[in-house]
């Protein structure tokens, strides 16, 4: 099988006629939005005509520039040092800002009518877009007058979004000489961080050294890549009145202070359940006190079996039929059509990343397939992603936005159904390291996520201050692993640059990537709990729930599944789960 994508129902190249075509109609469609909104924006009259007008023309002008932009963001993903796909991306954000003045006057005119209910109510257009005009209401509040909007974004080409560019750069190039099996080789910091997976144990510990000393290479760099989007950060959301980042991404991610916390509180609580099994990790492995770092992605078990890209797909696809034909059906279109990029290569990004392009009603997938197993969930993962926004293939582009807690809830939800099949399915020893992998997967989005979120919390706080230093950011990151791995890790072999190896920090926009992924862990689990519980009366009762979270927030959407994401007990619930393998696996060892 092909193990590269094929991005042809997008085009063919940036010279491509389809593509010229569309850079052509999003400039047409960019002074259409401007025209109309400068001619009326100027009273209420009509206001239902005029907002259904905005509305089609908007849904016009995303449609056509979210092709672009993801023909351009895939192409510059699986190929890093792909200069013409980073100038098209700088071309098209650039071409974005031109259309934030309308945006602005809308959402600012929208706010002046005091009737907005009545409105919707009388058109089923509106009707249709009640959820997401009452967003741009909510957030209204919070945006500046046109000019200062449009500064905002014009700035951010040649400011956060610079520094970002920049360290994907710094992070997907730079090499460096590492020996593997006596011979000398030059391999790329995503390769490094792979060996992190492998059986070898020297090799483990070579590797992450390694990625020590290149961290160490292009810190400075990277710390100046960090205070620039983090300083920007917090100079835009402090002139638009938000209290902290954090407020701001919990609004746009429609969830609640109060879910936040009680989810953190019964992930504080659930600790020590986590050191447990890496004291017992460590055990198993032969060290005599605690983990080291270096070994914390380990792989246990005799599992040596390789698979190759078929017999996965083949694997995914009969492990999701279990669930659903629907979702088999899609899975086998996925690798049918050849949505993936799986071909591990130099100057590709090193993490699974799934891109929905709503116009064509199709996705692509980002993966780095090397025969392992534990591949097969990460496929089954960013399928699941896609899945999501195959729930809601009848919705306007308008009403396609979802947040990302409820994005990672179905993405690893179908990696529990993948990873559950695969326990049912291997023998025991190679069924222990999938359960080993499982509970080593939720330590990492529980756990270490829980140690990011308190870095990034501290972060913000102390760049109000000023810069950071390489060395303040050391210590600060130190500190925050130390707090969350308690005594189950050998602080002494954590490398201090562990903030250059999260990309969300670098993600201009998209502040605190760490929360949301612990939700989709521990709800996903709830989810699956569910279904074990109803069976096939609860496949509907989930397709329904996708297809709801584009209109709604995160405590409404729950309660379609009759879950209650205020309550501790739900949480707790769900980390039991995990604290059942966790028992399973700590009497193997």
């Amino acid at each position: 099988m092909d193990l590269t994508w094929n991005l042809d129902a997008l085009y063919t190249s940036f010279n491509s006629e389809k593509f010229k075509g569309d850079m052509e109609l999003l400039n047409k469609h960019i002074e259409n939005l401007n025209d109309w909104s400068a001619k009326n924006m100027k009273d209420t009259n009509n206001a239902t005509s005029k907002i259904q007008e905005f509305l089609n023309l908007y849904n016009e002008y995303k449609s056509v520039y979210c092709c672009l932009y993801s023909y351009a963001e895939l192409t510059s993903c699986s190929d890093n040092s792909n200069m013409e796909a980073m100038n098209v991306l700088d071309d098209i954000e650039y071409k974005n800002s031109l259309v934030i003045d309308s945006f602005v006057k809308f959402n600012k005119w929208l706010i002046s009518l005091n009737n907005i209910d009545e409105l919707i109510d009388t058109s089923p257009t509106l009707i249709e877009y009640r959820f997401y005009l009452k967003e741009l209401i909510l957030q209204s509040k919070y945006l500046l007058n046109e000019n200062e909007e449009l500064l905002i974004a014009k700035m951010q080409s040649t400011g956060s979004k610079a520094w970002q560019r920049l360290y994907m750069e710094l992070t997907s190039t730079i090499l460096v000489d590492i020996d593997i099996e006596g011979e000398s080789k030059k391999v790329a910091l995503s390769e490094l961080r792979n060996m992190a997976y492998k059986k070898d144990e020297f090799l483990r510990k070579t590797a992450y050294y390694a990625e020590e000393e290149v961290c160490k290479r292009i810190s400075k760099a990277s710390a100046a890549c960090l205070n620039g989007i983090s300083g920007e950060a917090l100079t835009i959301y402090d002139m638009r009145g938000y209290k902290s980042p954090l407020e701001k991404v919990l609004m746009v991610s429609r969830m609640d202070y109060e879910t936040l916390n009680v989810m953190l509180s019964a992930i504080k609580e659930s600790l020590p359940i986590f050191h447990e099994y890496y004291h017992k990790k460590a055990e198993g492995l032969g060290h005599k006190v605690c983990l080291p770092f270096y070994d914390i992605f380990a792989p246990m078990g005799d599992a040596n079996t390789k698979i190759s890209y078929s017999d996965a797909r083949d694997l995914i696809v009969s492990s999701f039929r279990i669930f659903s034909q629907e979702l088999a059906d899609f899975a086998k279109k996925v690798f049918d059509s050849r949505w993936i990029d799986a071909e591990p290569r130099t100057g590709k990004g090193n993490y699974g990343l799934t891109v929905d392009i709503f116009p064509i009603e199709e996705s692509r997938i980002i993966a780095n397939f090397t025969g392992e197993y534990c591949d097969v969930g990460v496929l089954a993962h960013e399928i699941g992603h896609a899945y999501h926004s195959y729930c809601l293939r009848n919705e306007k582009m308008l009403n396609t936005d979802y947040p990302t807690p409820i994005a990672e809830t179905a993405s690893i939800f179908c990696e529990t159904i993948v990873n559950n099949a695969l326990l049912n399915i291997l023998p025991t020893n190679e069924g222990f390291s999938i359960l080993e992998k499982s509970i080593s997967d939720a330590g990492y989005y529980i756990v270490d996520f829980y140690a990011r979120y308190i870095f990034e919390n501290k972060l913000f706080e102390r760049r109000k201050l000023g810069q950071l230093s390489v060395e303040e950011l050391n210590e600060l990151m130190l500190n925050c692993m130390e707090e969350a791995y308690g005594d189950s890790i050998d602080t002494e072999t954590i490398h201090p640059y562990m903030w250059m190896n999260k990309v969300g920090y670098y993600l201009s926009g998209n502040e605190f990537l760490n929360f949301p992924y612990s939700f989709g862990v521990l709800f996903s689990k709830g989810l699956y709990a569910e279904y074990i519980k109803n069976g096939e009366a609860f496949v509907s009762q989930y397709n329904n729930f996708l297809s709801a979270t584009s209109k709604n927030n995160i405590v409404d959407s729950a309660k379609i599944i009759d879950i209650d994401v205020h309550s501790i007990e739900f949480w707790r619930n769900a980390l039991n789960l995990i604290q059942k393998d966790i028992e399973v696996f700590v009497s193997g060892v």
